[in-house]
């Protein structure tokens, strides 16, 4: 009896550190995957290996693809750059913007729906995420979208997400030196408040780009540049510094919006349907639930609650825009689209 506990340990014990080893390199892999045979080559038992892909794949941790007679290509579930049956996998950005999201994914889990969320510093990463379908859908500035859709033709934006809730810091009104993140929202209003109000010649500004909102607030902080343009909730840790929130100089704005990868658009159109009318309802019951909101803003993105408390609502939170709104913001980035590209990269909801 106490052998056969013992082998039993034993065995649990092998698979556990079979399955770290396993989700360490398929997460290094991303979407290229890897082979199964190439797993043999490690330091266990096939059998080890091949029963830690059996429980990690019930667990619906990784996806298995046969393309050969006897090859099989293995990917995390998260990093997978297909649709995937039954699983709806969601990007936001490190931001309090998403509240209405979040309480999306926990409506569609309580429901029984694999519900997923896959944050991302970078705007850049979320939104290429989206344009190979590693994530089904993802919720990024809609500069940074458009670009992308107009580059991959591999996603569509279906609806508003978040409006304002971002500016510039300054350490003194006479900043020469400025960052923001590349080809965003942000850049789009750093350059607008730079030519209209400074009456400056962009060719001669000093921009600087991080893909990070941390490594924006570093280059402040440690005099790298003199201002950064930055949003919730990093602005209001910055409090103490001179703050200008574009609002004040564009009035209402939208800053991210909700895209969907066309596959997935095309293969789980049931389940797309079903986290639209359910992101229509959180979102406008938002302020409603903005103490859950809160606490699931904290468990996703590692924000301390009572940051989360100030900074909530600096955003406006809707899953309204129009044709209108996002022209307007397109254009202060110097982008014109035609009727036929408008007509590709959004929903039929938004024109």
């Amino acid at each position: 009896m106490f052998e056969c506990i013992l082998y039993d340990l034993l065995l649990t014990c092998q698979y556990m550190k079979a399955k770290e080893v396993l989700i360490r390199i398929l997460k290094d892999r991303e979407s290229e995957g890897i082979l199964q045979s190439e797993l043999y080559s490690l330091s266990y038992s096939k059998s080890t290996i091949a029963n830690a892909l059996e429980r990690l794949s019930k667990e619906r941790e990784i996806i298995r693809r046969k393309i050969g007679k006897k090859q099989y290509r293995i990917w995390l579930t998260d990093y997978a750059p297909f649709p995937i049956e039954g699983v709806i996998r969601v990007g936001i950005l490190r931001a309090v913007e998403y509240p209405h999201v979040l309480l999306t994914v926990e409506r569609l889990k309580s429901e029984g729906i694999d519900a997923r969320v896959r944050i991302f510093d970078s705007a850049m990463d979320a939104t290429r995420a989206l344009a190979i379908c590693q994530v089904d859908l993802a919720c990024s500035p809609l500069v940074t979208q458009v670009i992308n859709a107009l580059v991959f033709k591999s996603i569509r934006i279906y609806a508003g997400c978040g409006f304002n809730g971002s500016g510039i810091v300054f350490k003194s009104g006479d900043a020469e030196r400025y960052a923001c993140s590349e080809l965003s929202t942000m850049e789009a209003n750093l350059k607008y408040y730079l030519k209209e109000e400074r009456k400056l010649d962009l060719s001669e500004v000093d921009i600087m780009y991080f893909k990070s909102p941390e490594r924006l607030v570093e280059a402040f902080t440690s005099c790298e540049v003199d201002a950064i343009a930055i949003w919730e909730p990093y602005l209001t840790t910055l409090k103490d510094f001179k703050v200008l929130e574009f609002k004040e100089i564009l009035g209402r704005f939208p800053c991210c919006t909700l895209a969907v990868n066309k596959d997935f658009e095309e293969e789980q159109h049931g389940l797309l349907e079903k986290f639209l009318k359910t992101y229509e309802r959180c979102s406008k019951k938002v302020y409603e639930e903005k103490d859950l909101a809160i606490k699931l803003m904290g468990k996703y993105l590692g924000f301390d609650e009572s940051l989360l408390r100030i900074s909530f609502g600096k955003f406006e939170y809707s899953s309204k825009i129009t044709i209108d709104e996002i022209s307007e913001t397109l254009k202060r980035f110097g982008l014109v689209l035609t009727k036929s590209a408008i007509e590709e990269i959004f929903h039929e909801r938004i024109i």
